[in-house]
């Protein structure tokens, strides 16, 4: 397929109303990365990169709070038919022989159901891969998952879909906080802050070189 793959941003729950903010700090990973981008506009919900190189564009996007879920993916049009087709043809250039797969379909769907897609699109990739043996199975028990997410005007299927870490965008909160790590709990709790979108200051505390070393690791 020569189509151009795109990075889909999923923002979290609690990140939705910020999206701009999401927006300027993808902006600031990917030039701390050096990845290079087209353009990064939203569509609903999602935030889209056109990125030189996806994959790595992808990963270092993924290092965020804020983010629900990172794809690359196709785009198509909204449209039934073209839908379908399109998981289809993605669904099975993804699918190793034996493979149980899951066709699940998320989003806004005008004049149909986004079930109705995925019944479609699971009979077809059935008809594709009858050589290949492979079934389709459940949400909780498949080997592959095959992931589309409905906008108004498009539809994003994706090549590879991975989870994100969540919370809020990076300081969100515009406020700043001190941190004082000195065991592993009080790491975690410095983590979660900087998860909430507080602006981190870290204080290690320590009594020896040893337990510094401890510490760092």
């Amino acid at each position: 397929m020569n189509e151009p793959a795109f990075v889909v941003v999923f923002p979290s729950i609690f990140a939705k109303n910020k999206q701009s903010l999401l927006v300027s700090n993808i902006k600031k990973i990917l030039k701390i990365q050096n990845q290079r981008y087209s353009t990064i506009t939203t569509d609903d919900d999602l935030i889209i990169i056109d990125a030189n190189d996806p994959v790595f564009a992808s990963s270092a996007i993924n290092q965020l709070f804020g983010v629900g879920q990172v794809s690359i993916a196709r785009r198509t049009e909204n449209k039934f038919n073209g839908i379908v087709s399109t998981v289809a043809k993605i669904g099975t250039s993804l699918l190793l022989r034996g493979e149980v797969f899951y066709v699940k379909v998320e989003g806004h769907a005008s004049g149909y159901l986004p079930k109705d897609v995925e019944i479609a699109a699971t009979s077809a990739v059935i008809e594709k891969t009858v050589d290949m043996d492979c079934k389709p199975g459940t949400e909780a028990k498949h080997d592959k998952l095959i992931h589309c997410y409905l906008t108004k005007k498009n539809a994003y299927v994706s090549i590879f879909l991975e989870k994100g870490h969540g919370g809020v965008p990076y300081n969100s909160q515009q406020e700043q906080i001190l941190c004082c790590v000195f065991d592993e709990l009080s790491a975690i709790s410095c983590l979660e802050a900087i998860k909430q979108g507080f602006d981190v200051r870290i204080l290690v505390c320590y009594t020896t070189d040893a337990n510094l070393m401890e510490l760092v690791k």
